[in-house]
């Protein structure tokens, strides 16, 4: 089971909406190629939000990993797990290899949410992963942040590293040139962008998932590019062809030249 970690070196990029909605593209990707992979979303928060974005109950509580089949939730196909105390876990690798989740060729897909503030659990993780997805902030100093980024990535003993620029708002001429220098700076190492959209937190007051409360969404359409993108990189770790819809949207080119059309406040 290849394993994705989402993990970003500052809090408020959106990676818990990333982490769900590249759980959700890869679900929709594997069920459109017919094939019998499964998707499994896990969520290390103490303060766990992941169900919010799957149209939820916020008193939802998710099981541990592990958990009987009867007691798993399951949405959109996906199995949703929390593990909050991972970081003081020191079987946390031991475990997700005996349940089979470190096979970078097998059918089965982890995202793992990991939150901002637990760097040392993602480092463990990221060593162990076949992608590093890094969500960062148009901002100034989440961009000086980025050579210590860098070293760390080149460090890691990461399969690769996918940068995503979160809730960009395009209004704003310094994101706007922040998102340029990160582009520059990052290259094709910088798959996409997701802007920032007033349908996400609306979807999320009104417990739907963000496809069926605005299907035209901007954020969401930019999160199915990043899916495609990292689907892209499972692919090739796997050994197999990319798909021509993964193949345009994998570079950064085609998810940074879209027009804005979100509703950003």
């Amino acid at each position: 089971m290849p394993m994705i970690v989402c993990h970003s070196p500052k809090g408020g990029a959106g990676t818990t909406f990333l982490a769900a909605h590249i759980a959700l593209g890869l679900s929709e990707m594997e069920a459109g190629q017919g094939t019998a992979g499964d998707v499994t979303l896990l969520t290390l928060s103490p303060y766990d939000s992941m169900p919010l974005h799957f149209g939820l109950q916020p008193a939802q509580r998710l099981p541990a990993l592990g958990t009987p089949a009867d007691a798993a939730v399951l949405a959109a196909g996906i199995g949703l797990y929390s593990e909050p105390d991972a970081a003081q876990d020191a079987r946390l690798i031991d475990m997700l290899a005996d349940e089979g989740f470190l096979t970078p060729t097998g059918e089965r897909v982890l995202i793992v949410d990991v939150p901002a503030g637990d760097r040392l659990v993602a480092r463990r993780l990221i060593r162990h992963a076949t992608v590093h997805v890094c969500p960062l902030t148009a901002s100034p100093d989440c961009v000086a942040l980025l050579p210590q980024v860098l070293e760390d990535t080149e460090t890691s003993g990461a399969g690769e590293t996918a940068f995503v620029i979160g809730r960009l708002d395009e209004t704003k001429r310094l994101a706007r040139h922040v998102a340029a220098f990160s582009r520059e700076i990052l290259g094709s190492r910088l798959v996409a962008k997701i802007r920032q959209d007033q349908s996400v937190p609306e979807a999320i007051a009104m417990l739907q998932v963000l496809s069926r409360y605005a299907p035209s969404s901007a954020a969401l359409a930019d999160a199915q590019a990043a899916a495609q993108a990292i689907g892209a990189m499972i692919a090739s770790a796997r050994g197999g062809e990319e798909t021509p819809a993964a193949e345009e949207t994998a570079s950064p080119g085609a998810a940074l030249a879209k027009p804005s059309t979100s509703r950003a406040a």
